[in-house]
């Protein structure tokens, strides 16, 4: 269980990051130009405050029912030091593959990594004519009503 004062960072770090992403994309972008490194896939993300009913791992591989619709504040994580915090709250003893460094990227760095996901695809038509009309933050907040199929996810992928 949580201290209070663990509760109140994980629970003030999703309302930052949200909005952040939602309003301040340019100082989004200043704070990623630091971070180095890739996801590891631990999960602890998905689970910072509450586990999100998106993030399955029942069969032992982690993995996200909505990964081809997640919201930014998904795909985006983690924006800072702040929130690598917040992720060692959830898993302590797990670390995280993602680091922040003082100095910004060079150019030549700037090209070679993946583009910047700010939340779901825009492009409805690789869904095979299947239009979605749950994406992004509300398909998180719809799938603790409805748990995502596996199998509806798996053949929008394919």
């Amino acid at each position: 269980m949580y201290h209070l004062p663990d509760l109140f960072s994980m629970g003030w770090g999703k309302v930052r990051r949200v909005f952040l992403i939602a309003f301040r994309k340019k100082r989004v972008i200043a704070k990623l130009d630091r971070r180095r490194g890739a996801c590891t896939r631990c999960g602890a993300c998905c689970k910072i405050l509450f586990k999100c009913p998106a993030y399955d791992e029942s069969d032992g591989n982690p993995k996200c029912l909505i990964y081809d619709d997640r919201p930014g504040v998904c795909s985006l994580f983690p924006l800072d030091e702040k929130d690598l915090r917040d992720r060692n709250i959830v898993m302590p003893g797990t670390k995280c593959g993602f680091y922040f460094e003082h100095g910004s990227r060079s150019e030549v760095e700037r090209r070679e990594t993946m583009p910047l996901r700010w939340g779901p695809s825009k492009n409805r038509g690789a869904n095979n004519g299947k239009s979605r009309i749950v994406t992004g933050t509300f398909a998180i907040l719809w799938s603790f009503f409805l748990k995502p199929s596996e199998n509806a996810n798996r053949s929008e992928k394919l």
